[in-house]
């Protein structure tokens, strides 16, 4: 597990929204990295591995690597992603300078230039040219990342921190980036940057120093919201975060009598406005909920019963005890004929996508690009999601089903149908 910072960039959307945070989280213990964490610090390792000894991903397909989260097996699609980031770091250095220069997962410290400890981290690709820094964040999710963000701000005070004092009046302008290769899947480029003149990026330094001195009040306030509640260790036993979501569904939390309240609510006599607020608090009571029931196993898990509550298993899932081809053989002496032992389908569109095979000759072998474009085209079609009222503020176009909205009144009927 990779170690952070008190107040870590990666921490920055949760305690600088909410400073009270830092203390309420330290009263847990770490989480554990989760797969797609992992899945992420493996690309990074493969990522810094192919900058610094200016190799191709695809050298490294088959090999296995280590890092802080365990081994791995570079495969063919982990390599395309990578590829992907190096490709473009490598033509950006171009494009901003010759003799730029290029560091992967580089730890700076902002504390010398904004003179406050807990600040430091990790910059996955930094760029330096003449008059210009660049700060390149590499994520392998598929959810939009703005670079705009607290998190790549901090690491832009942490590159300049790390400038010789003489020499930082020469840099002009700052750019902070994210590259996500797997966006290129919704039709995105996978690349998004934001550029600021250096006077205007300095100016942000008073708000940032503010927001991580108030986290160090022992009665910082705690904020609220759903993008500081989402991965926060403290939302299980956060009595705020609870407030707000049922003060922002309008379901009053007086004498606990939450459940009675909600389900005494008759859904088809509720108000449009009324309606709006409940669907617009349901990610922050999600989140409640989730944490509250986190919370409640992990006491349970540490041999602090609950009183009124109880641990107990689900249902579970059955699997045969013997490997399949053995089991197989024994299904058919029980007198199973061979076709209802065995049963075959056709993969997803996504399995086809992703499947990889081994030739004669023992390469690797995937589908290429243009037959990938063939099967999108011509072998796959797509239905539509299914329909789901969200906020107004959601980035996705409205579907229209009032069709009457699409014509406009007729005030004059045309003579033959008169």
């Amino acid at each position: 597990m990779t170690t952070h910072a008190k107040l870590s960039p990666s921490k920055a959307p949760r305690w600088r929204r909410c400073p009270g945070s830092v203390h309420e989280e330290a009263k847990y213990p770490e989480d554990r990295s989760g797969a797609s964490a992992i899945d992420g610090t493996h690309s990074h390792t493969l990522l810094e591995k192919c900058i610094k000894e200016l190799m191709s991903p695809f050298a490294f397909i088959g090999q296995t690597l280590k890092d802080d989260d365990g081994e791995f097996v570079v495969d063919q699609d982990r390599a395309e992603r990578v590829e992907f980031a190096v490709n473009f770091v490598m033509q950006r250095r171009i494009e901003i300078d010759l003799a730029s220069h290029v560091i992967s997962e580089k730890r700076v410290d902002p504390a010398p230039l904004l003179g406050v400890d807990g600040l430091d981290g990790t910059i996955d690709i930094r760029i330096v040219g003449k008059d210009t820094i660049e700060v390149w964040d590499y994520k392998d999710g598929m959810s939009p990342v703005e670079p705009d963000s607290y998190q790549l701000e901090q690491y832009g005070f942490g590159a300049i921190a790390d400038i010789p004092t003489s020499n930082r009046e020469q840099y002009k302008t700052i750019t902070l980036g994210v590259i996500q290769p797997k966006m290129r899947a919704k039709g995105m480029s996978g690349i998004a940057m934001v550029t600021i003149s250096m006077d205007e990026f300095m100016s942000r330094a008073q708000k940032l120093v503010a927001d991580a001195k108030a986290t160090q009040d022992p009665n910082a306030p705690v904020v609220p919201g759903d993008e500081q509640c989402k991965y926060c260790r403290a939302k299980g036993g956060c009595s705020a975060l609870t407030n707000a979501a049922l003060e922002a569904s309008g379901i009053a939390f007086a004498n606990l009598d939450v459940a009675t309240q909600a389900a005494n609510q008759n859904a088809n006599d509720l108000s449009d406005d009324k309606i709006r607020e409940i669907l617009e608090a349901a990610p922050l009571i999600r989140q409640m909920l989730e944490g509250v029931e986190a919370e409640a196993l992990r006491r349970f898990e540490a041999g602090q019963p609950i009183a009124g509550l109880k641990l107990v298993r689900g249902r579970g899932s059955r699997a045969w005890t013997f490997p399949d081809d053995e089991m197989a053989e024994k299904l058919k002496k029980m007198g199973l004929p061979k076709d209802a032992v065995w049963e075959t389908k056709l993969i997803s569109p996504a399995k086809a996508e992703k499947v990889t095979w081994m030739k004669r000759d023992g390469t690797k072998k995937q589908l290429t690009d243009k037959q990938l474009k063939l099967m999108a085209t011509d072998y796959i079609k797509k239905s539509d999601g299914k329909l789901t009222v969200v906020s107004s503020s959601d980035e996705r176009p409205a579907v229209e089903l009032n069709a009457a909205s699409m014509f406009g009144a007729v005030e004059t009927l045309p003579s033959w149908l008169s």
